[in-house]
């Protein structure tokens, strides 16, 4: 009997629809169908969203929220080995960085929002051209939010994408990937036993071209957020302003990681290693180009050598494998393609890890150095998505700052260093959104996260994080006597 992963609209859910085959990266093999979702069955859900949205928020404070998501966060936890299981079955990420980070951490980031105190509704404010007056400057719901999450990260980026606006008040019509949906749809239904009105969350599964673009066309949707590559995070913004409706985008990354010469090498080694090869390279902060002073360049990289030779490589659901798959075929191939052409155009392979014991008919790429590269090439502009390094060696501060600002995107960066008053000097000149020093890939849920130049919109995490899913009200208080406003209103009405 077929299994089918289906959407959950008003609490249940359903299974009927166009089917699209789910396979995992691991070995290939059929883990079952989703729903390629219509355009009548998204806006039902947008309008379940809708109507738990009004019912829900007027009876709800941040507290009571706050409850429900500890309540989901405990059931998270208790079944963690659960979610780790599908999300590495689903990803085809090592089965050890799904069970001691990703589902951890996830679960971390959900905790953090039950407990913030820093989310605030309301806030007062004085009117210093009208004495007497008060304002109030409310933090409002925007109403239903479209979120729209990637394939390399399926369970972090959905409670990214639903717990933050929850928090803030709003209803969410969430879009997993339709290559990883598996965590996601548990998350939903979680929701659900920790009491989560029905509709509040809704999921629908499909592609982007299909589900994704009949959530972003809506008309009937107040917000879109969106996790994903640039050139369609472009194409959410333009879809979206046809209807004003707001977007926040976090999108591609070529993060540098620069290494100054007095860096402790050996922990930047391990860094730079952790900051390229973690998800094999699969992550939107992935720092896939090393930015590396000249003088220590060969030395750095034989370390790197040497950590990359002892890496094991197997299937990702074995504990002592340390390389994960390629989530799609199509990923892979790009991988391929942007390897190839650099090849041609002069690049050279310093090294490429001779992967042993994966599972046939799995994606698997392997861990790969490339030098001899130049700016401007298209894999030292093009976020390649995969356990590729980029190297670049450099003489100045300046260059180094440079060549890490050389490219369209600006998402995070890495500076490895013991002088602390050039990392912060450094870093104050570098066009990212998040940047490391002397550590990488440590995320926070305090911090905001998003990304600078076509590196996206808006910001996730911490404070900024709540607030990109609110809208800003004001509320003017008069004092009911004479003073400045019948200064005003006689412009316009004589007074005796």
């Amino acid at each position: 009997m077929e299994k089918i992963f289906g959407n959950i609209i008003d609490g249940i859910e359903e299974t009927g629809g166009a089917k699209i085959e789910l396979k995992s990266p691991v070995d290939g093999s059929l883990m079952g169908y989703i729903i390629d979702t219509d355009k009548d069955t998204v806006e039902r859900a947008i309008q379940s969203s809708r109507a738990a949205f009004n019912k829900f928020y007027p009876e709800s404070t941040i507290k009571s929220r706050q409850e429900l998501i500890g309540k989901l966060a405990d059931i998270v936890q208790e079944k963690a080995t659960i979610y780790a299981d599908l999300e590495s079955k689903n990803t085809g990420k090592t089965i050890r960085q799904s069970t001691f980070m990703d589902i951890p951490l996830a679960i971390s980031h959900i905790r953090y929002f039950a407990e913030t105190d820093e989310f605030k509704f309301q806030r007062k404010i004085t009117h210093p051209e009208y004495p007497g007056t008060e304002g109030i400057v409310q933090n409002a719901p925007m109403g239903v939010v479209a979120s729209i999450a990637p394939w390399n990260v399926p369970f972090l980026m959905a409670v990214w994408k639903i717990i933050p606006p929850v928090l803030a008040g709003n209803a969410v019509v969430i879009k997993p990937s339709h290559y990883t949906p598996l965590t996601a749809i548990e998350l939903v239904k979680d929701m659900k036993a920790a009491g989560f009105p029905d509709g509040l969350v809704n999921l629908v599964n499909g592609t982007g071209r299909t589900t994704g673009n009949f959530l972003v066309n809506s008309d009937h949707v107040d917000m879109v957020s969106f996790t994903g590559s640039t050139p369609t995070g472009s194409r959410i913004m333009e879809q979206a302003a046809k209807n004003i409706t707001k977007v926040s985008l976090e999108l591609g990354g070529k993060s540098p990681n620069i290494v100054f010469a007095d860096a402790d090498l050996d922990h930047a080694v391990k860094g730079v290693i952790f900051g390229i090869f973690l998800n094999a390279g699969q992550l939107c902060e992935s720092a896939s180009r090393l930015i590396i002073e000249e003088s220590i360049m060969d030395k750095f990289l034989q370390k790197v050598k040497i950590y990359l030779d002892s890496m094991k490589s197997g299937n990702p659901m074995d504990f002592e494998t340390d390389i994960s798959a390629i989530t799609t075929k199509e990923q892979k191939e790009k991988i391929e393609s942007l390897i190839s052409q650099t090849v041609k155009s002069g690049g050279n392979i310093f090294y490429s890890k001779n992967m042993q014991g994966t599972p046939d008919n799995g994606t698997y790429f392997p861990p790969t150095l490339l030098t001899g590269l130049t700016p401007g090439q298209q894999i030292s502009d093009e976020e390649i998505f995969g356990p590729v390094l980029t190297v670049y060696p450099f003489k100045s501060e300046k260059e180094a700052i440079d060549l890490a600002n050389s490219t369209k995107y600006g998402l995070a960066a890495g500076i490895w260093t013991k002088d602390i008053e050039k990392a912060g000097r450094v870093a104050s000149m570098i066009e990212a959104g998040t940047v490391w020093v002397n550590e990488y890939h440590l995320l926070s849920a305090a911090a905001p996260r998003g990304g600078f130049k076509k590196g996206g919109i808006g910001r996730e995490l911490g404070l900024e994080g709540i607030l990109e899913y609110t809208q800003t009200r004001h509320i003017f208080y008069g004092n009911n006597e004479s003073g400045m406003s019948d200064v005003a209103y006689g412009i316009l009405i004589k007074t005796e």
